[in-house]
């Protein structure tokens, strides 16, 4: 990306940011501050976008959201397809997501995350023609390293939609742990996943998390000023391993889906009548509400299932279930049995899950 001039000046595509970069973040003074900021906010502002989760797929009821950044598109059959870098605690067990850029919403889907550097990638797909960020700050091993004191710009949507691309500024506060910047720059709910950049307009990284308290012999003391992005030391690498493989990288093995009791699930979702699809006799098991994708159940489970038994022991509770899986390796066999409703028609299914 071309250094932006003190006065704004910038380099922008219609699709894309090109060209290069300086690796060395500057030290702005507060007079020429403003105007870089705006320069680079309206630089980015297409690019980042709110990453947004449903309850279930009437896309009706909003679930969470966190924010992300377009950094890539590929044509495909018809239109392109459009990549876009988030945390993965985002899209963590969301079946449902899509995409908003403050005008539009484009339903989408993970395509590979990394659960230990708590990155992921989610795509979709259109025939518009929307601003990327380009790949050439993820080419190589060179990226721009903040120093302590230099200035950071945080783009995200926090708390609610409303706020859609909001835009804090801090400094870094610490550098020593080069996998992560310590900033202050205001994140809070909602920001997780946002692109954080310097006033160069070169991105540093991606907000994941803040440090609102912590406990003392004395009890709980409000933290303030304490924000955490993931480097691109760590960004780099793990975003073009996604890309490249599609592979996922997970801390423990799951089946992958969400659930409650069938006497809850006739309840909460249904206000105590029992719907056609759960037959009058089932009265124990567990409700599959979604299948989370990328997890092992992806494709063989589905919405509305019911799981009666695993290896041959019936499951009443979610924690049957959670403590059947409890101990389970990667690459562990479980052995399910399932009560499907297709057509009118109750059937059992058995299926082999391997995590």
């Amino acid at each position: 990306m071309k250094k932006l001039l003190l006065l704004g000046l910038m380099v922008l595509t219609s699709l894309s940011l090109y060209g290069c970069y300086d690796t060395e973040t500057t030290i702005y003074t507060l007079e020429n501050v403003e105007g870089q900021i705006s320069a680079v906010y309206e630089e980015v502002d297409d690019m980042t976008v709110a990453v947004v989760s449903y309850v279930d797929d009437t896309y009706d009821i909003v679930a969470g959201h966190g924010s992300g950044l377009i950094y890539d598109r590929e044509a495909i059959e018809v239109g392109y397809r459009y990549y876009v870098i988030t945390n993965y605690h985002v899209v963590e067990s969301q079946a449902y997501i899509k995409i908003y850029n403050g005008i539009t919403y484009y339903q989408a889907n993970p395509f590979a995350v990394n659960e230990v550097e708590d990155l992921a990638l989610v795509t979709f797909d259109t025939i518009d023609e929307i601003t990327i960020f380009g790949t050439e700050q993820f080419s190589g091993e060179v990226y721009a390293k903040p120093t302590i004191g230099s200035f950071v710009l945080a783009v995200g949507t926090p708390l609610d939609l409303e706020f859609y691309n909001t835009a804090t500024l801090g400094i870094v506060g610490q550098t020593s742990n080069p996998k992560v910047i310590q900033h202050d720059a205001s994140i809070n709910p909602g920001n997780s996943g946002g692109p954080l950049f310097d006033l160069n307009g070169n991105l540093l990284g991606f907000n994941t998390w803040k440090r609102a308290a912590v406990n003392t012999a004395e009890g709980e003391i409000a933290v303030e000023g304490i924000g955490f992005a993931i480097s691109m030391l760590v960004a780099i690498p793990t975003i073009n391993q996604m890309r490249q493989t599609g592979e996922s990288v997970f801390l423990a093995p799951k089946i992958g889906v969400t659930v409650k009791t069938v006497p809850e699930a006739i309840e909460d979702l249904f206000g105590g009548v029992r719907p056609e699809h759960i037959e009058e006799t089932q009265t124990t098991g567990i409700y599959v509400l979604s299948v989370v994708p990328l997890r092992p159940a992806y494709g063989k489970i589905y919405a509305k299932d019911i799981i009666t038994h695993v290896n041959g022991n019936a499951v009443s509770t979610i924690e049957d279930l959670a403590g059947l899986i409890a101990d389970a390796e990667f690459g562990t066999s479980l052995e399910l049995a399932i009560r499907r409703y297709d057509n009118g028609v109750f059937s059992t299914v058995n299926i082999i899950i391997i995590l």
